[in-house]
């Protein structure tokens, strides 16, 4: 059997294109992320806020778009629930952990390492 270029793409589907698109967002907001802070080097925190008001942003879309919401019991999956539940405590954890440390901390750092390094380096 031979490789076919068509015959692979006509195998993609709605995942694939969410990839290329994150891929995509992910590529340009480093690149805006570099240039701004060549020309604003002490404005990390702001960046980074601005960074991540905008994930917060998409991820509140993409909640209100998935329709958890409409299922019943859906109140005890919001925060205000995931904290307050002692049966959810492991899930508010990771929650916290997500959104504190490997979010906004990583893009705390990348932003200053991008005031210093070129992301071509």
């Amino acid at each position: 059997s031979t490789f076919s270029l068509a015959e692979s793409v006509s195998r993609l589907g709605v995942g694939d294109a969410m990839s290329l698109v994150q891929a995509l967002g992910f590529g340009t907001g480093i690149f805006m992320s570099e240039k701004m802070m060549k020309n604003e080097p002490d404005q990390a925190l702001q960046i980074t806020a601005g960074m991540v008001t905008t994930t917060a942003f998409f991820a509140m879309l993409w909640c209100l778009a998935d329709g958890w919401m409409s299922q019943p019991g859906w109140e005890s999956m919001g925060l205000p629930g995931l904290f307050l539940n002692p049966d959810m405590r492991t899930v508010a954890l990771a929650v916290a952990w997500t959104g504190i440390l490997s979010t906004a901390a990583n893009f705390c750092i990348e932003i200053t390492a991008l005031g210093r390094v070129p992301s071509s380096e």
